[in-house]
């Protein structure tokens, strides 16, 4: 029978309770040691990981270190050197505050700290294991202060069981660690991860960290912001248009140093490119903004990521005006080139033209021009009055025509059929895909120049995991270095000088499919299928609506797209006849 007697938990328990908000997984541990480090006044941090932190993470600085008082207290729960008062909660200036990161996460793991004052020769060691101190005494460290966090959710496996495979929680220290070394990029940051360095940064010009950490960015394709509003100002840089990716991953904000999130910015800063990207598309930014600390919506929650602010329209107009005003100059500066006869984008001479117009054609003979390219059989002849069927119904081809050049409209004997014609091409390719992954590849060009692209880490990982379907669809791709990779080969009818977006767009595909649960073989096949499928908005001759509707009756699955949208509405007379009240 439960025991229903109120009583006070033992702090063993209630820093592991706490742990459960503070301690998310090693991540969450690097995070609050690292903002430990920065509010320590740290000029160089390092961080190492084993095992993507799951068995050990440390954290060096040569910040402002402890005397063995303060290493004591600061594993005691609600002990803080950031607020001594409750009106520094309005006015926080340093990372963190609440007091709980340290006892948390020595509750369920095995901490090693060591930590001496900056004058001092030697500091204090002090080890932990599930909460309990198990050794305190002297000991000579070259850093201000260490701490070493082993063996994490070894006390609570119920925990422990539901992280992931160390990769995936490398990715997760891997992409904090690119938002906290933007933040400050004043500071030293060293990353290694299985001995192996990751990034030995100095300090640096935010371009120059942003070059540091995103090898795969060219300078050129960054756009300068900078702007203000009485007490409120914006700096960091912008992407052009190309750098737009469907994820949002590349986006980073900090407000007054602290790296946090806005749906608010991120909505105005999308809505300020306008026509500039499509529909789906989000731009890299990387932006500070300055503002008065009591004019922030302080949110105590543990990730301290959400903020709100009392002046939201200034914030608005702050971001538009700063993001529009280099999106114009950008474009009146290619403007103003592309109208000067004399000195273009290609240089001042006519023959610097021509050269760049040679080295555009770098396919082999067999390159489709995309602008005659079309999307089937190029020896289909005139079908005539070629008859179809579907369901045992007959369909003749002039009983066919398109519709905002974006349905395709069927009579048949029962009514009409509607048919998508993206989508229905999706379909016939996906299936293609998947018929050939293993097997022959499918029809490729050869580049006779190849192309570089270098690759986030991110990406990276992704062409590793699905480079023998990417090699079946046409992209042939060989490594080149650490991140760099070299385009040999593309799928039929990529356009000269497309070959890094096109790569980039079916990586986003892909991740977008892999959220919805397909496995790595279908989610390449519908990433493909998506991005070489005919548009919206295309016209289609007679007979290349023939051949797509051929080919789609012959998918084994022709009514469903990869992404579960319907391919073809079938409208009967009957529901015609009841919508017109004629039954």
């Amino acid at each position: 029978m439960t025991d229903n007697t109120i009583k006070i938990l033992p702090d063993s328990l209630i820093n592991k309770i706490a742990a459960g908000e503070v301690v998310e997984r090693p991540v969450s541990v690097v995070k609050e040691l690292v903002e430990n480090s920065l509010d320590a006044g740290s000029k160089n941090i390092y961080i190492g990981i084993n095992e993507g932190g799951k068995t050990y993470i440390e954290i060096s600085d040569d910040g402002n270190g402890m005397d063995e008082t303060n290493l004591l207290m600061a594993f005691e729960r609600h002990a803080t050197s950031k607020i001594s008062e409750f009106d520094d909660l309005q006015k926080i200036d340093t990372m963190g505050f609440r007091g709980e990161a340290l006892p948390s996460i020595a509750s369920v793991s095995i901490v090693e700290a060591v930590s001496k004052p900056k004058d001092a020769d030697e500091g204090n060691l002090v080890v932990i294991k599930g909460g309990t101190i198990s050794e305190v005494k002297p000991f000579p460290s070259k850093h201000s202060t260490q701490i070493k966090v082993k063996s994490l959710f070894f006390n609570v496996p119920a925990r422990r069981k539901f992280l992931k495979e160390a990769d995936k929680e490398y990715k997760y220290i891997y992409s904090y660690f690119k938002r906290v070394a933007l933040s400050r990029h004043d500071i030293g940051f060293k990353f290694v991860h299985n001995e192996k360095t990751i990034f030995d940064l100095k300090p640096q010009e935010l371009n120059d960290r942003i070059r540091s950490l995103f090898t795969e960015i060219d300078k050129d394709e960054l756009l300068k912001v900078d702007n203000s509003i009485g007490n409120y100002s914006v700096t960091g840089y912008i992407g052009k248009a190309e750098l737009a990716r469907k994820f949002k991953d590349n986006q980073y904000l900090y407000i007054n140093g602290r790296i946090v999130e806005s749906k608010m910015i991120s909505f105005n800063i999308v809505n300020s490119y306008q026509n500039l990207i499509e529909k789906g598309y989000y731009p890299f930014y990387i932006l500070f903004i300055e503002m008065p600390f009591n004019e922030i919506a302080v949110n105590v929650h543990p990730s301290k990521l959400t903020v709100k602010f009392s002046e939201e329209q200034k914030i608005k107009r702050l971001i538009t005006e700063g993001v529009e005003k280099s999106l114009k100059n950008s474009q009146s500066l290619l403007n103003l080139s592309s109208n000067d006869n004399s000195s273009n984008l290609y240089g001042n001479t006519e023959s610097s033209k021509s050269e760049v117009n040679e080295q555009k054609v770098d396919y082999t003979s067999n390159t489709l021009n995309k602008t005659e390219e079309r999307f089937f059989r190029p020896d289909v002849k005139d079908i005539g009055s070629r008859v179809l069927k579907f369901n045992h119904e007959l369909i003749v081809s002039e009983n066919i025509w398109q519709l905002h050049d974006q349905y395709i409209f069927i009579q048949v004997e029962s009514g009409a059929l509607i048919i998508d014609q993206h989508v229905a091409h999706e379909r016939i390719l996906f299936e293609k895909a998947l018929k050939n992954f293993g097997k022959d590849p499918m029809p490729s060009q050869v580049l006779l120049f190849p192309v570089k692209v270098e690759l986030s880490f991110e990406d990276k990982l992704i062409v590793n995991e699905i480079k023998e379907y990417l090699n079946s669809i046409g992209f042939i791709l060989s490594e080149f270095g650490q991140n760099t990779y070299i385009i040999e080969e593309t799928p039929m009818g990529i356009i000269v000088g497309d070959e890094k977006k096109e790569l980039l767009s079916l990586i986003d595909n892909y991740k977008l499919f892999r959220k919805n649960k397909m496995d790595s073989m279908e989610s390449v096949a519908a990433s493909y299928s998506c991005k070489r499928a005919i548009k919206a908005g295309q016209k289609l001759s007679k007979d290349e609506m023939l051949e797509l509707i051929n080919e789609l009756f012959q998918c084994e699955f022709p009514h469903v797209c990869p992404h579960g949208r319907p391919v073809i509405i079938d409208m009967s007379l009957k529901e015609l006849n009841k919508r017109f009240k004629r039954e």
